[in-house]
């Protein structure tokens, strides 16, 4: 279970424990829609991305995308 910080809907990160271990999962356990966009450290993740303890993941919704292309 990694222990990351969130940004879901906030303007802020916070420290999280998710059970999911790649962005698909997490997308599943936290209820994200579909057409939004995760951020892992500030770069553009798919559904295959491996998360890990101390990452910053950042949800980003409403027609915004943030972070860098990989």
């Amino acid at each position: 279970m990694p222990d990351i910080k969130l940004m879901n809907n906030t303007a802020n990160f916070a420290d999280a424990t998710v059970r999911s271990t790649n962005v698909s999962e997490l997308k599943e356990e936290l209820s994200i829609p579909h057409n939004s966009t995760i951020n892992v450290n500030g770069v553009i993740a798919n559904n295959s991305t491996v998360l890990e303890d101390g990452q910053y993941i950042a949800i980003v919704t409403d027609n915004k995308t943030g972070g860098k292309g990989k």
